[in-house]
């Protein structure tokens, strides 16, 4: 075989590696959504991926390094979305760059259904706590602190209320869940369906008023 030859073959055997695990990725992403960690299970996984046990094994060695990386794929996403709708330059006030973060966040939960459920599921803590805490040190202290400085100085210009800005922080977070979490109820007493764009605009106008003094979408 011409070196050409075994590097086309090497090539294609990376690039069906990687869509192995893509595929085994959203597959568990599912998995874990529905059912959260303790009842999830590898056997299962591999049942709805239409992949055997021992394949989807090889790539991720344990039910945790597979929740492991499937977090890692969901906090990429999230970060690709972030970026796409506010990209990389900053601009406005602190408050306005809040607005920017929650906005992002806020169709993130809307467009993509299953990730956010899986970043409702993995409050779900293993005995010894070690799952949050390995979440925490990768993704949520990291978060938080790219936007504390915008929170605490959009509390110095009045913007925001005094208090603890992880509290505020998480307030906001809860908030931006809201139509995710609460959609089914909001549409059974309201018949608003909770991916409506007419729902969407105006939960996001309420917003504007409640936190961001009345910016605009």
């Amino acid at each position: 075989m011409s070196t050409s030859d075994s590097t086309t073959t090497r090539r294609r055997e990376q690039q069906r590696s990687a869509d192995t695990k893509q595929t085994i990725l959203k597959t568990a992403l599912r998995e874990f959504a529905e059912h959260g960690f303790q009842s999830a299970s590898m056997r299962t996984i591999a049942e709805r991926s239409g992949l055997t046990h021992q394949l989807i094994s090889y790539h991720f060695q344990s039910k945790e390094t597979l929740w492991q990386a499937v977090a890692a794929h969901v906090y990429e996403t999230l970060q690709r979305a972030r970026e796409e709708l506010i990209g990389q330059a900053r601009t406005g006030s602190p408050l306005e760059q809040l607005r920017q973060e929650f906005n992002a966040y806020f169709h993130f939960t809307i467009v993509h259904p299953h990730l956010h459920r899986f970043m409702l599921q993995r409050r779900e803590e293993s005995p010894d706590g070690e799952r949050q805490e390995w979440m925490a040190q990768h993704f949520l202290r990291p978060h938080f602190e790219l936007v504390k400085p915008l929170i605490k100085a959009a509390q110095k210009s009045g913007d925001l209320p005094k208090g603890e800005p992880v509290l505020l922080y998480y307030a906001m977070v809860s908030l931006a869940n809201t139509l995710s979490v609460m959609g089914p109820d909001i549409e059974a007493t309201a018949g608003m369906g909770a991916s409506d764009p007419k729902t969407i605009k105006a939960y996001m106008k309420v917003m504007d008023e409640l936190l961001f003094k009345g910016g605009k979408a």
